[in-house]
């Protein structure tokens, strides 16, 4: 591992070794003194990164290869998720753990992440499934369904009304935390979609994905229902995805526009509000011809200012 300086892009120290296998997870203290990272060769590591040379503080055992690691918001508890389904949780900066480990009964856990309130944790599983457990308790509180594949990245929104999750079956979905209930599925990205999170405002989304792009969406326009106005053509991209051949699928189902491959990457639909990728473009509704009148409107976008 290694350790950035944001504002300069340079490194900070040497790498950080240690791990005698992959590090497939990393997850800072809310106060940034430790730096916790999880591995294939079944530990978890905890780093003192407070002084100018980051040394191991802890190292922590699990059952299997660990693949989600995080520190809760309250900064007292390191929770981890390993390949054999378990959830480990111990206190912040000791190798005593706060509870047995939870058997969740699921397979690989890919990710994980505290409620505000450091009382739940929600993760996200190989099969698709979403899980909400209470600490204390060790009890299941809801399972959430509807991905497809891998779920990657799971988080709360700040305040802890929301989940956003991000999976292998390329999209991005907005959960009630409450009640579990789906709430919206963010299309948009041409490839696995690797993580998601909030802003701290909690008033947009970001995910980053194997397409090469990083998207903003905005939270309340995802949340609303498209308007029902005929007259309306941007009604027409919301929700709106690209199917696997490369067709702009309206919210009706209707097939809106072929797009070539080079350009699928660049398509900013709403509530996608920006997309930060591999090219120095993107094309929004406006001009795919939403703005003009319909037919030979679509025509003239690939020979327009999209081009």
């Amino acid at each position: 591992m290694r350790l950035w300086d944001v504002e300069k892009g340079d490194a900070v120290s040497e790498p950080l070794r240690g791990h005698t296998a992959n590090v497939v997870a990393v997850a800072f203290s809310p106060n940034g003194q430790w730096l916790a990272s999880g591995s294939d060769d079944n530990t978890v590591h905890v780093w003192d990164v407070s002084a100018d040379d980051a040394a191991v503080l802890e190292v922590l055992h699990c059952e299997q290869g660990v693949h989600a690691v995080a520190f809760s918001p309250n900064e007292r508890l390191l929770a981890a998720g390993d390949r054999g389904g378990y959830l480990h949780f111990w206190f912040s900066g000791t190798n005593q753990r706060a509870r047995s480990a939870l058997g969740t009964g699921k397979s690989t856990i890919y990710s994980i992440a505290f409620s505000p309130d450091s009382v739940q944790v929600v993760f996200g599983t190989i099969g698709g499934t979403i899980g909400v457990w209470h600490i204390d308790s060790g009890s299941s509180v809801l399972a959430l369904r509807g991905h497809g594949n891998q779920v990657r990245s799971v988080a709360y929104s700040p305040e802890g009304r929301y989940i956003i999750s991000a999976s292998n079956d390329k999209t991005v979905r907005l959960w009630n935390a409450q009640s579990g209930a789906s709430l919206a599925i963010l299309h948009g990205h041409g490839d696995l979609v690797f993580s998601a999170a909030f802003t701290p405002d909690g008033l947009s989304l970001v995910s980053a994905g194997a397409d090469k792009t990083i998207r903003v969406w905005n939270r309340e326009q995802a949340l609303s229902p498209p308007s029902p106005a005929e007259h309306d053509p941007m009604a027409r991209f919301h929700p709106a995805k690209i199917d696997k051949d490369g067709w702009l699928v309206g919210s009706s189902g209707e097939l809106l526009l072929w797009l070539p491959p080079a350009h699928r990457g660049c398509i900013q639909l709403p509530p996608c509000t920006m997309i930060i990728g591999p090219y120095r473009i993107a094309f929004t509704a406006d001009n795919l011809g939403a703005g003009s009148r319909w037919g030979e409107g679509w025509t003239r976008c690939w020979r327009g200012g999209g081009t």
